[in-house]
């Protein structure tokens, strides 16, 4: 084993990606108090003592900034820990993350993962699931890539439409993801904004026209001088 790699090293989402609604019958446009975690005693006890405040007699939540600071510390430290033992063991240690981490990931699940200190990092940046094209790619990782400070390398991750000729009529959006025509643009994003490379979720459901374009996409000459237009 070469190491280790973390996955749903969060809290549960307090706001669905915006394509999500629609599949759970929500509408997600704040906070709400019924999706918001954790107000068991162990988090309510340990988040007053440091603070002061009782976040149960608190009318909304949602607009107390040290709350939600307390949230990701908490994701933060369970993280730091395992990384320590892990590297204690000379292996490596990576993290499938939401994308952001200040766009989404803090806000929706309280990663606030620039401060994990990870080998590598795996940003799910699922565009369809938040009703974005392959240039929202772009744009998150190269916020992620910012906010790293290139200490640690990205990959882009990519989901991937298993059917790309019945997308349109697929109501889950699981079913969703990138067409092998968008593809190379998605990887071409990446890579412009400064991915170290990327990773698809998952190759089963890659298929031939995807393969053929991800052969050439993969092998082309993404430099910073080049135009991400």
């Amino acid at each position: 084993m070469d190491g280790i790699h973390l996955d749903y090293i969060r809290f549960p989402d307090v706001i669905l990606a915006r394509g999500l609604w629609d599949k759970y019958g929500l509408v997600m446009d704040r906070e709400y108090p019924q999706y918001d975690y954790c107000y068991c005693d162990h988090c309510v006890e340990g988040f007053k003592a440091q603070s002061g405040i009782d976040i149960r007699r608190v009318e909304d939540p949602a607009q107390v900034k040290e709350w939600k600071q307390y949230r990701y510390d908490l994701i933060t430290s369970i993280v730091n820990r395992l990384v320590e033992r892990v590297h204690a063991s000379d292996k490596l240690i990576s993290a499938a993350v939401f994308p952001g981490p200040n766009s989404v990931a803090k806000r929706i699940v309280r990663q606030e993962w620039d401060r994990w200190n990870l080998d590598a990092f795996y940003p799910m940046n699922y565009n369809d699931f938040y009703l974005e094209g392959p240039r929202w790619i772009g744009e998150v990782t190269l916020e992620g890539v910012t906010a790293l400070e290139n200490r640690k390398p990205l990959y882009s991750g990519l989901f991937i439409c298993p059917n790309p000729e019945t997308k349109s009529q697929q109501a889950d959006p699981e079913n969703h993801g990138l067409l092998p025509e968008e593809l190379e643009d998605a990887i071409r994003e990446s890579m412009l904004n400064g991915a170290a490379g990327i990773c698809l979720f998952t190759p089963g459901r890659m298929t031939e026209a995807h393969w053929e374009v991800f052969e050439k996409a993969i092998r082309k000459d993404y430099t910073a001088s080049e135009s991400a237009d």
